[in-house]
Protein backbone atom coordinates (compact mmCIF):
# COMPACT_ATOMS: atom_id res chain seq x y z
CA UNK A 1 0.00 0.00 0.00
CA UNK A 2 1.33 3.57 -0.84
CA UNK A 3 0.47 6.68 0.59
CA UNK A 4 0.57 9.08 -2.52
CA UNK A 5 0.51 13.05 -2.35
CA UNK A 6 -0.31 15.64 -4.95
CA UNK A 7 0.87 19.09 -3.67
CA UNK A 8 1.63 22.77 -4.69
CA UNK A 9 2.04 25.83 -3.15
CA UNK A 10 0.45 27.63 -6.28
CA UNK A 11 -3.29 27.26 -6.64
CA UNK A 12 -5.31 26.40 -10.19
CA UNK A 13 -2.04 24.17 -11.74
CA UNK A 14 -4.56 20.85 -11.65
CA UNK A 15 -2.95 19.28 -8.96
CA UNK A 16 -6.84 17.71 -7.99
CA UNK A 17 -7.68 17.01 -11.58
CA UNK A 18 -4.62 15.35 -11.99
CA UNK A 19 -5.00 12.75 -8.66
CA UNK A 20 -8.94 12.23 -9.97
CA UNK A 21 -7.06 10.94 -13.50
CA UNK A 22 -4.27 8.99 -11.48
CA UNK A 23 -6.62 7.63 -8.91
CA UNK A 24 -9.01 6.46 -11.55
CA UNK A 25 -6.45 5.00 -13.68
CA UNK A 26 -5.59 2.78 -10.89
CA UNK A 27 -9.08 1.90 -10.59
CA UNK A 28 -9.46 0.37 -13.74
CA UNK A 29 -6.43 -1.73 -13.40
CA UNK A 30 -8.52 -3.64 -10.22
CA UNK A 31 -6.37 -1.60 -7.79
CA UNK A 32 -8.76 -0.24 -4.74
CA UNK A 33 -8.28 3.24 -4.35
CA UNK A 34 -9.40 5.79 -1.68
CA UNK A 35 -9.06 9.79 -2.41
CA UNK A 36 -9.15 11.87 0.35
CA UNK A 37 -10.13 15.66 -0.10
CA UNK A 38 -8.06 18.00 3.21
CA UNK A 39 -9.31 20.60 0.74
CA UNK A 40 -12.85 21.60 1.91
CA UNK A 41 -13.94 22.79 -1.60
CA UNK A 42 -13.69 19.12 -2.44
CA UNK A 43 -13.00 20.01 -5.86
CA UNK A 44 -12.30 15.90 -6.49
CA UNK A 45 -16.10 15.50 -6.33
CA UNK A 46 -16.85 17.60 -9.79
CA UNK A 47 -14.31 15.24 -11.72
CA UNK A 48 -16.20 12.36 -11.11
CA UNK A 49 -20.05 14.30 -11.60
CA UNK A 50 -20.42 13.42 -7.60
CA UNK A 51 -20.71 16.83 -6.11
CA UNK A 52 -24.14 16.05 -4.96
CA UNK A 53 -22.56 14.11 -2.49
CA UNK A 54 -20.69 16.30 -0.62
CA UNK A 55 -23.94 18.15 0.93
CA UNK A 56 -26.51 14.67 0.63
CA UNK A 57 -25.19 14.08 4.29
CA UNK A 58 -23.89 16.32 6.62
CA UNK A 59 -22.55 13.64 8.97
CA UNK A 60 -20.00 12.00 6.81
CA UNK A 61 -16.80 14.09 6.85
CA UNK A 62 -13.49 13.29 7.79
CA UNK A 63 -13.96 15.18 10.98
CA UNK A 64 -16.99 12.99 12.07
CA UNK A 65 -14.46 9.95 11.78
CA UNK A 66 -11.26 11.50 13.74
CA UNK A 67 -14.00 12.46 16.64
CA UNK A 68 -14.87 9.01 16.82
CA UNK A 69 -18.87 9.87 15.90
CA UNK A 70 -18.69 7.34 12.82
CA UNK A 71 -17.20 3.93 11.15
CA UNK A 72 -14.62 4.11 8.67
CA UNK A 73 -16.86 2.97 5.91
CA UNK A 74 -19.57 5.20 7.04
CA UNK A 75 -17.37 8.21 5.39
CA UNK A 76 -16.70 6.58 2.31
CA UNK A 77 -18.14 7.58 -0.98
CA UNK A 78 -18.41 5.49 -3.83
CA UNK A 79 -17.56 7.53 -7.41
CA UNK A 80 -16.30 4.56 -9.84
CA UNK A 81 -15.97 1.17 -8.79
CA UNK A 82 -13.12 0.02 -7.33
CA UNK A 83 -12.88 4.28 -6.23
CA UNK A 84 -13.78 6.15 -2.79
CA UNK A 85 -13.93 9.68 -1.69
CA UNK A 86 -13.84 11.20 1.69
CA UNK A 87 -14.68 14.83 2.00
CA UNK A 88 -13.42 17.57 4.62
CA UNK A 89 -15.85 19.89 6.58
CA UNK A 90 -13.29 22.49 7.46
CA UNK A 91 -9.99 22.40 6.98
CA UNK A 92 -8.68 25.30 8.94
CA UNK A 93 -10.69 24.14 11.97
CA UNK A 94 -9.08 20.88 11.50
CA UNK A 95 -5.97 22.08 11.79
CA UNK A 96 -6.17 24.27 14.49
CA UNK A 97 -7.30 21.15 16.34
CA UNK A 98 -4.55 19.20 15.31
CA UNK A 99 -2.23 22.16 16.39
CA UNK A 100 -4.11 22.13 20.10
CA UNK A 101 -4.88 18.61 20.79
CA UNK A 102 -1.65 16.07 19.64
CA UNK A 103 -3.52 13.45 20.30
CA UNK A 104 -5.51 13.90 16.63
CA UNK A 105 -2.04 13.61 15.08
CA UNK A 106 -2.20 9.69 16.68
CA UNK A 107 -6.39 9.55 15.34
CA UNK A 108 -5.01 10.88 11.40
CA UNK A 109 -2.35 8.04 11.68
CA UNK A 110 -4.32 5.51 12.96
CA UNK A 111 -6.94 6.18 10.32
CA UNK A 112 -4.94 6.35 7.86
CA UNK A 113 -3.07 2.98 9.15
CA UNK A 114 -6.56 1.18 9.26
CA UNK A 115 -7.44 2.17 5.92
CA UNK A 116 -4.71 0.81 4.53
CA UNK A 117 -5.49 -2.45 5.16
CA UNK A 118 -8.33 -2.34 2.48
CA UNK A 119 -7.04 -0.07 0.05
CA UNK A 120 -3.99 -0.62 -2.43
CA UNK A 121 -3.47 3.03 -3.10
CA UNK A 122 -4.81 5.89 -0.58
CA UNK A 123 -4.63 9.71 -2.39
CA UNK A 124 -4.36 13.07 -0.85
CA UNK A 125 -5.68 15.76 -2.28
CA UNK A 126 -4.22 18.69 -0.53
CA UNK A 127 -5.03 22.76 -0.71
CA UNK A 128 -2.63 25.05 -1.88
CA UNK A 129 -2.79 26.93 1.77
CA UNK A 130 -0.30 26.29 5.03
CA UNK A 131 -1.77 24.27 7.47
CA UNK A 132 -0.83 21.59 10.05
CA UNK A 133 -3.27 19.34 8.60
CA UNK A 134 -0.72 19.52 5.30
CA UNK A 135 2.01 18.90 7.56
CA UNK A 136 1.33 15.90 8.87
CA UNK A 137 0.16 13.97 5.88
CA UNK A 138 2.95 15.46 3.63
CA UNK A 139 5.32 13.78 6.32
CA UNK A 140 3.26 10.40 6.29
CA UNK A 141 3.48 10.60 2.67
CA UNK A 142 5.40 7.75 1.05
CA UNK A 143 5.69 9.58 -2.36
CA UNK A 144 4.74 13.20 -3.46
CA UNK A 145 4.07 14.58 -6.91
CA UNK A 146 4.76 18.61 -6.66
CA UNK A 147 2.13 19.43 -10.19
CA UNK A 148 3.41 22.74 -11.16
CA UNK A 149 2.08 25.35 -13.82
CA UNK A 150 4.10 25.92 -16.79
CA UNK A 151 3.96 29.90 -16.19
CA UNK A 152 5.83 32.51 -14.36
CA UNK A 153 3.46 31.92 -11.47
CA UNK A 154 3.78 28.50 -11.45
CA UNK A 155 7.11 28.13 -11.00
CA UNK A 156 7.13 31.03 -8.27
CA UNK A 157 4.60 28.45 -6.85
CA UNK A 158 7.21 25.86 -7.06
CA UNK A 159 9.80 27.80 -5.72
CA UNK A 160 7.46 28.69 -2.54
CA UNK A 161 6.82 24.89 -2.32
CA UNK A 162 10.38 23.76 -1.87
CA UNK A 163 10.64 26.73 0.85
CA UNK A 164 7.31 24.94 2.44
CA UNK A 165 9.26 21.55 2.73
CA UNK A 166 12.31 23.32 4.45
CA UNK A 167 10.84 25.37 6.52
CA UNK A 168 8.53 23.23 8.25
CA UNK A 169 11.15 19.96 8.18
CA UNK A 170 9.67 18.03 5.63
CA UNK A 171 11.28 15.08 4.07
CA UNK A 172 12.53 16.36 0.10
CA UNK A 173 13.86 12.89 -0.53
CA UNK A 174 9.47 11.91 -0.47
CA UNK A 175 9.15 14.20 -3.47
CA UNK A 176 9.40 11.63 -6.16
CA UNK A 177 7.89 13.15 -9.33
CA UNK A 178 7.34 16.54 -10.81
CA UNK A 179 4.98 17.19 -12.73
CA UNK A 180 5.00 20.28 -15.60
CA UNK A 181 1.40 21.05 -16.38
CA UNK A 182 -0.03 23.11 -18.98
CA UNK A 183 2.26 22.60 -21.97
CA UNK A 184 1.26 24.41 -25.44
CA UNK A 185 3.76 23.27 -28.66
CA UNK A 186 2.70 26.39 -29.91
CA UNK A 187 3.69 28.84 -27.18
CA UNK A 188 6.97 29.99 -26.60
CA UNK A 189 6.33 30.58 -22.70
CA UNK A 190 5.28 27.31 -21.83
CA UNK A 191 8.43 26.01 -23.31
CA UNK A 192 10.68 28.49 -21.53
CA UNK A 193 8.79 27.41 -18.19
CA UNK A 194 9.32 23.53 -19.42
CA UNK A 195 13.29 24.60 -19.91
CA UNK A 196 12.96 26.54 -16.20
CA UNK A 197 11.79 24.34 -14.50
CA UNK A 198 14.21 21.18 -15.12
CA UNK A 199 17.23 23.68 -14.20
CA UNK A 200 15.17 24.40 -10.51
CA UNK A 201 14.49 20.49 -10.21
CA UNK A 202 18.00 19.55 -10.97
CA UNK A 203 19.06 21.98 -8.26
CA UNK A 204 16.06 21.85 -5.67
CA UNK A 205 14.84 18.00 -6.17
CA UNK A 206 17.72 16.34 -7.76
CA UNK A 207 16.45 12.38 -6.61
CA UNK A 208 12.83 13.59 -8.11
CA UNK A 209 11.88 12.96 -11.64
CA UNK A 210 10.33 15.56 -13.61
CA UNK A 211 7.43 13.64 -16.15
CA UNK A 212 7.02 14.28 -19.26
CA UNK A 213 4.85 17.39 -19.80
CA UNK A 214 1.16 17.43 -19.60
CA UNK A 215 -0.22 19.32 -22.76
CA UNK A 216 -3.00 21.86 -21.99
CA UNK A 217 -6.04 20.29 -24.00
CA UNK A 218 -9.52 21.96 -24.18
CA UNK A 219 -11.17 18.76 -23.79
CA UNK A 220 -10.39 18.69 -19.79
CA UNK A 221 -12.50 20.97 -19.00
CA UNK A 222 -14.95 19.28 -21.20
CA UNK A 223 -15.14 16.62 -19.19
CA UNK A 224 -14.98 17.63 -16.01
CA UNK A 225 -18.12 20.04 -16.77
CA UNK A 226 -19.88 16.98 -17.38
CA UNK A 227 -18.04 14.61 -14.67
CA UNK A 228 -16.98 12.37 -16.99
CA UNK A 229 -13.29 10.84 -16.60
CA UNK A 230 -10.60 9.97 -19.23
CA UNK A 231 -11.14 6.58 -18.58
CA UNK A 232 -15.03 6.21 -18.27
CA UNK A 233 -16.61 4.43 -20.55
CA UNK A 234 -19.21 6.87 -22.48
CA UNK A 235 -20.42 7.95 -26.05
CA UNK A 236 -19.47 11.34 -26.86
CA UNK A 237 -19.60 13.63 -30.17
CA UNK A 238 -17.17 12.40 -32.62
CA UNK A 239 -14.95 15.33 -31.77
CA UNK A 240 -14.82 14.78 -28.26
CA UNK A 241 -15.03 11.44 -28.47
CA UNK A 242 -11.83 11.78 -29.91
CA UNK A 243 -9.98 14.44 -27.94
CA UNK A 244 -11.36 11.72 -24.96
CA UNK A 245 -9.64 8.75 -26.58
CA UNK A 246 -6.28 10.81 -27.05
CA UNK A 247 -6.34 11.93 -23.78
CA UNK A 248 -6.61 8.50 -22.31
CA UNK A 249 -3.50 7.78 -24.67
CA UNK A 250 -1.35 10.34 -23.41
CA UNK A 251 -2.40 9.54 -19.56
CA UNK A 252 -1.56 6.16 -19.68
CA UNK A 253 1.95 6.77 -21.13
CA UNK A 254 1.99 9.82 -18.64
CA UNK A 255 1.42 7.18 -15.71
CA UNK A 256 3.39 4.38 -17.34
CA UNK A 257 6.52 6.67 -16.07
CA UNK A 258 5.55 6.35 -12.46
CA UNK A 259 6.14 3.81 -9.87
CA UNK A 260 4.85 4.04 -6.43
CA UNK A 261 6.52 1.81 -3.63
Amino acid sequence: MSIVSTFCKKGGVGKTTFIAFMGHYYATLGKKVLIISVDDQNSIFKCFGVEGKIFERNDDYLEFLLAGHVELGDILIEARENLYLIKTLNTDKLSLKLTLERNQEKAIKKMISEYATFFDYIFIDFPPSSSRLSEVLLDMSDDILIVVGLDSLGLGGFVNTIQYFIDNDLNMDNIKYIVPNGYSKNRRAPKISLDILAEQAKEFTPKAYVLPALQEKSIIKNLQNEGISPFDVTKLSNYDQTQKDMLETDLKSLFSNIYFE
